[in-house]
């Protein structure tokens, strides 16, 4: 995320290599990175976050219990800062507001970012949908939420049984589902972008995410609320939240389209 020249990272899951490449992608040069916040410590949010805070110098902020469950990993890290729900940090016009979220990882952290255009909620590893992630998100004028699975395609999943209950789990991950029932019971009046997040590659299809989104946004009476899906193997477009339109503006009228399933028959896997 970027404001008036400031720019933070949250998280540095990929490898060091596919971290230069992204941020070459968006013309960010890392040295010119404040920070890099993270989440949680599963290695999927925290591969490269070492040999990026020695070769740039970078601080990297993260909870007590974070450091704790990286392992040996955290001794490779430059330099430290701490992380704690409900403590905000600032590096220039960007504050992020840390905030507990259900995940099964010690500490996981969502993020209230406030700019000068407004407030980003961003929740990426979610079980469920809790009262504070709710009043954290009321007034976002731009969402970054997990959208990582449909409940359907993982029931018949080919990940074993105990994955797959982990993933469908409190402490797991946000169903398309379950993020419909947030978008048509709990979104803010002033959000005007939502970015899905972590989408699995096995359990989901982007194109059946985006759909199952903008159903409960029209639901919801909010179709002029863009829907931007985040893949895993390239950047996302770059948002600028000054561009976006006000609420209440109506987007162009989005086409369904055919959606593939990521595996073979659903019969043959169940």
């Amino acid at each position: 995320m970027s404001a008036g020249g400031d720019r933070v990272l949250i998280d540095a899951g990929l490898s060091y290599r596919a971290l230069r490449r992204r941020l070459d992608g968006v013309n960010v040069d890392p040295d010119a990175l404040r920070a890099v916040l993270i989440t949680h410590a599963h290695v999927d949010h925290v591969r490269g976050a070492a040999m990026l805070s020695r070769k740039h110098g970078i601080r990297i902020h993260a909870t007590a219990a974070a450091r704790e469950a990286w392992g040996k990993g955290a001794d490779k890290v430059a330099g430290w800062e701490s992380l704690a729900a409900g403590r905000p940090v600032a590096f220039g016009v960007l504050r992020f507001v840390p905030f507990g979220v259900s995940h099964d990882a010690d500490e996981t952290l969502g993020f209230r970012v406030e700019t000068p255009e407004g407030a980003i909620g961003f929740a990426t590893d979610v079980g469920q949908i809790t009262d504070d992630l709710v009043a954290r998100s009321s007034d976002c004028r731009m969402l970054v939420m997990e959208s990582n699975h449909a409940v359907e395609l993982l029931r018949v999943s080919p990940y074993a049984p105990s994955v797959r209950s982990r993933i469908g789990g409190d402490g797991g991950h946000l169903s398309n589902e379950a993020l419909a029932a947030f978008i048509r019971e709990h979104l803010g009046g002033q959000v005007q972008c939502i970015v899905l997040a972590h989408l699995s590659r096995i359990n989901n299809v982007p194109a059946l995410a985006e759909l199952i989104c903008r159903e409960a946004l029209t639901a919801a009476g909010r179709s002029d609320v863009r829907v931007v899906v985040a893949g895993q193997d390239r950047p996302t477009p770059t948002i600028a939240l000054e561009a976006l339109a006000p609420p209440g503006v109506a987007r162009p009228a989005h086409r369904a389209r055919q959606v593939a399933l990521p595996f073979g028959s659903a019969s043959a896997q169940a």
